[in-house]
């Protein structure tokens, strides 16, 4: 069938198209008596039709051709590689009956139906029923629907065999309503309420010090055991270190229970919160929490020097007081040369950075700015900038060091923060930025002419007046062997006293990730590689960042950088970091299971071998798949008749096989297309021309007609 004709002024060009081309041909031959007439009129129609065929082709007209194909149904099978699965409640025996479901699904039979098979846990893999491993430690139904929906074309169903419990993300109905295809539920597993104890959580920081005190706090949860007494014990290096005891009153109920540990050696310490079996549990899989914590030999010394007396002195402070791994050293100027807290030391030898909060002051004199620049020279220093901050002058007074730089005189106005996306991945950025910065408290500060300094990297933009400026608020930038940031900006303890939690975790997240940023430094090698933290939880992406510098201190961004990870049940793999630019790197690698890994990471330029770093790190084992064992059903009944699918239990596979049959997803499916074509791609019609023309030509040469 020929298109492109379906309006009526087509149709009237057309018209006319034909119109001329007879009229051309008429008047071609219109005087001329030489020729017979019935030669003459096969000539005309001969000029004609050639000119209203290349005329048809101005239309550009379409072919379209209908054809038919026979296809498979395209089936995807997502199933449950979660632990939850292997768990034995009730009538349901764990791995085996979860094997007897997968092989009674009958995957094998490709005669009429192509099935995708998928596992799935943290998210979706691709895999083979009889491979699974069903030792998923986190379940995200969610996620892993999304990432069906995005891999590639929509199956004509969706077999989703689980148990319905998720532990990570969110509710996966509106995800499987995207999809477009009836989901077919199986649930697995058991619906029984059984009796049970566990270790719920437990709450400690990853990180300590020696010398140091540290609180643990585990959450236990009784489920079905009123008016007992319960102990609840701590494990250190796997020898009991302490034992304390709960007193149940209910049938449900939630205990908190602390530990003080004293820390007195570097190292990795092992722990684990254990409760004795009690009778009736239905499981003890549950009763114990191993976690690791690493000791380190030194704290960060801090120096923070506040040269006003301003709400945001106090909140860095006090952060900077509870926070165990910063030892840190409080100096307040009140005029002169005098110090509220000492003087200041004549060296920085003994400091991983100085803060300068509000320096230089308007009314500090030239000796003291002087004296405080030769300290700040040899550490790592923060500038915090306040009302009485000196700005025309402070890049003078510091040497130029500063990463902002102040290009001509600028007001002071209402400003908020704008996160660089460019810089998104920076290591200062390692926690969850909320979206809506430029809804929280109002800051003061510069509002233009500022820039930053050319090796210096912008992290956050100044918002003002709901538009993003070039103005820099958060720059920093290496100096030799020290960090310099600059936050240009004040007003945050309005952020720390926000109503919104975010806006106060993002101010003690920004503030604590910027002052260990900074502190650290930078190391003697070319190559600075570390995980984003020591420990990790089974279920978590390891996340792995790392920056690469030229000999003459720039970023290298013709290197590349592998990392190899080994661990002792573990089979050595290599990794490749992805860049993000500027020399920086970053590596995420799927969850791992429980254990102590090793890495070491190389940094190349093209064959050759720039610098190597090697550490270690933890996954701690992982119960949350333990702690919530009872099936689903309404959720998977719910997905089921929202998708216009089937809910089926896991001894009802011969009914889901059944009710596939009566959907006709066991036949070949015939499916109808359309190919079109457009006419001036084919020769056909420029030959038929060069033919037709050919033949006009040649009675006149015959009649010797000019």
């Amino acid at each position: 069938m020929i298109t492109g004709f379906e309006s009526d002024l087509a149709i009237l060009l057309l018209a006319f198209a034909l119109i001329f081309s007879a009229f051309i041909g008429w008047w071609t031959y219109s005087g001329n008596k030489r020729l017979p007439e019935g030669v003459r009129w096969l000539n005309i129609s001969l000029r004609s039709l050639a000119i209203f065929i290349l005329l048809l082709l101005l239309f550009n007209p379409v072919y379209e051709f209908e054809d038919s194909r026979t296809l498979k149904n395209d089936i995807a099978v997502l199933i449950d590689n979660s632990r939850s699965t292997t768990i034995e409640k009730g009538e349901w025996k764990g791995e085996e009956s979860m094997r007897d479901v997968i092989r009674e699904l009958n995957l094998s039979d490709t005669t009429s139906t192509r099935y995708r098979v998928y596992g799935f846990d943290s998210d979706i893999f691709s895999t083979t029923p009889d491979s699974l491993p069903l030792d998923g430690s986190i379940t995200d139904i969610n996620r892993s629907l999304n990432s069906l929906h995005q891999a590639g074309s929509t199956p004509d169903a969706i077999i989703l065999v689980t148990d319905g419990i998720f532990n990570r993300g969110l509710d996966p109905t509106r995800a499987a309503e995207r999809i477009g295809a009836p989901f077919f539920t199986v649930a697995v597993g058991d619906t029984t309420a059984v009796r049970d104890v566990l270790v719920r959580n437990v709450f400690y920081n990853s990180t300590a010090f020696t010398n140091t005190t540290g609180s643990l706090r585990a959450e236990i949860l009784n489920d079905g055991f009123p008016d007992r007494s319960i102990e609840v014990q701590l494990y250190r290096n796997n020898e009991l270190a302490a034992v304390q005891t709960i007193q149940t009153t209910q049938d449900r109920s939630v205990h908190n229970v602390e530990f003080e540990v004293d820390f007195t050696e570097e190292g990795t310490e092992r722990f684990r919160v254990e409760i004795p079996e009690l009778g009736e549990e239905w499981t003890t899989s549950n009763n114990a929490y191993s976690f690791t914590i690493d000791v380190l030999d030194d704290q960060v010394r801090i120096l923070h020097l506040a040269f006003e007396i301003h709400p945001d002195v106090s909140s860095l402070r006090n952060l900077l007081a509870t926070d165990e791994s910063i030892l840190a050293e409080f100096r307040t100027w009140t005029g002169g040369d005098r110090f509220i807290g000492g003087s200041t030391p004549a060296s920085a030898d003994t400091l991983d950075l100085i803060i300068f909060h509000g320096f230089p002051h308007r009314q500090m004199d030239a000796g003291l700015r002087s004296n405080l620049a030769e300290l700040a020279a040899e550490a790592n220093l923060l500038l915090l900038t306040l009302p009485g901050t000196d700005l025309d002058n402070l890049q003078s007074d510091l040497q130029n060091t500063a990463p902002i730089r102040q290009r001509a005189a600028s007001p002071v106005g209402v400003i908020l923060p704008e996160l660089n996306a460019a810089e998104s991945e920076h290591a200062i950025f390692d926690f969850e930025v909320p979206g809506n910065l430029n809804r929280g408290p109002e800051l003061r500060g510069p509002v233009r002419n500022y820039a930053s300094a050319s090796l210096a990297r912008d992290l956050i933009f100044t918002n003002h007046r709901n538009e993003t400026t070039d103005v820099p608020m958060l720059s920093v930038q290496q100096l030799g062997n020290n960090r310099v940031s600059q936050l240009n900006a004040w007003q945050w303890h309005r952020w720390q006293q926000s109503t919104l939690s975010e806006h106060r975790e993002f101010y003690r997240n920004l503030m604590n990730n910027l002052v260990k940023w900074t502190s650290t430094g930078v190391s003697d090698g070319l190559l600075e590689f570390s995980p984003s933290r020591s420990s990790f939880d089974e279920g978590e992406a390891i996340t792995f960042r790392a920056s690469v510098q030229t000999e003459t201190g720039q970023p290298d961004n013709e290197a590349r950088v592998s990392v190899q990870i080994s661990g002792e049940e573990f089979d050595t793999q290599d990794f490749v970091m992805r860049s993000l630019g500027s020399g920086r790197f970053r590596l995420e690698t799927r969850p791992l299971p429980a254990g102590t890994y090793r890495y070491e990471a190389v940094a190349q330029r093209g064959s050759t071998e720039i610098d190597r770093q090697n550490g270690s790190f933890t996954v701690n084992e992982s119960i949350v798949e333990f702690m919530d064992t009872m099936r689903r059903d309404e959720l998977l009944r719910f997905i089921a008749e929202t998708t216009d699918g089937s809910f089926f239990t896991s001894n009802q596979t011969d009914l889901l096989r059944i009710e596939l049959q009566s959907r006709g997803f066991d036949e070949f499916r015939t499916e109808t297309f359309t190919s079109a074509r457009r006419a001036h791609h084919s020769g056909w019609w420029f030959l038929a021309v060069i033919l037709i023309v050919g033949v006009e030509w040649s009675i006149r040469k015959v009649y010797d007609v000019a």
